[in-house]
């Protein structure tokens, strides 16, 4: 669950396999993000995550709203996603014992070692430019 960044008035929050964009001014369900095939573990706004993909989904006007990129997993089940809080077009995402850096601008992966074992969270720092990354070996890193 994860409100909006910057303006904070939408709220993601994940269960099973559908994303609900809720509105915390009206207090309402504005969307439900639908596509995963398994159940989603956490997700930036507009991102989403499941053990088999990511999703990137942008909200138009009204009720539009469509998945504008998609990632399938390589065989090293996702777990957690973040923006890269300095460069927009990058997600980076929590595996088991890597982070996947995706580009999706040019749709282009590259993985990292980071831990030994499931990073289970991913945080950013937009006034740092950092990302952390917390595994279940007990140990938090920052990069």
């Amino acid at each position: 669950m994860r409100f909006q960044p910057r303006l904070g008035r939408f709220l993601a929050a994940a269960a099973e396999n559908v994303v609900s964009i809720l509105d915390e001014e009206t207090q309402s369900c504005r969307h439900s993000l639908q596509g995963h095939t398994k159940p989603i573990h956490s997700g930036e706004f507009l991102a989403s995550v499941s053990e088999d993909s990511v999703r990137v989904w942008t909200l138009g006007m009204g009720s539009e709203r469509d998945c504008v990129h998609e990632l399938s997993c390589n065989g090293n089940k996702f777990h957690s996603c973040v923006f890269h809080p300095t460069y927009s077009s990058l997600l980076v995402i929590g595996c088991y014992q890597s982070l996947e850096l995706w580009n999706m601008a040019e749709n282009k992966t590259m993985t990292l070692s980071a831990h030994d074992g499931l990073i289970a969270g991913l945080a950013v720092s937009t006034a740092r430019g950092l990302v952390a990354s917390a595994s279940h070996d007990k140990t938090l890193k920052l990069w």
